[in-house]
């Protein structure tokens, strides 16, 4: 076994992750950035006129809109090419972390700021 190849393939395998993960995270915020100037700020007076069902419904399909997202984003993650794939034999296709979305998921949800106000409200009229 060829330890050295071994080292620097783990390391480019480490390096490839932050990679992956930074990507995941920046496209996260922009895309909860992006929704959030398009649905606008939350307005409790106005949520405090819709029946909560209504509002459960919102915050659903909201949730299906992002599912549909993070589906798009997860297959447009590996077109983007890694810079140091082919090095020693590295393989970037093969990591992973590549079709995990869960960093992209968790930044939109994170920096989503009407989602996290729409569930604060739906969760308190509820109590």
């Amino acid at each position: 076994m060829n330890y050295k190849k071994e080292i620097i393939i783990r390391g480019i395998k480490i390096i490839d992750i932050g990679y992956i993960t930074t990507i995941y995270l920046i496209l996260g915020i922009l895309f909860a950035k992006m929704c959030d100037n398009f649905i606008g700020k939350f307005n409790e007076k106005t949520e405090k006129n819709k029946p909560i069902r209504r509002s459960i419904l919102e915050l659903i399909l909201f949730l299906w809109f992002a599912a549909i997202v993070t589906y798009f984003v997860r297959n447009l993650i590996p077109l983007i090419p890694f810079p140091l794939n082919g090095i020693y034999g590295f393989d970037h296709l093969k990591v992973k972390e590549l079709t995990s979305a869960a960093t992209f998921s968790l930044a939109f949800f994170i920096f989503n700021q009407h989602y996290q106000e729409k569930v604060n409200y739906i969760l308190s009229v509820i109590e």
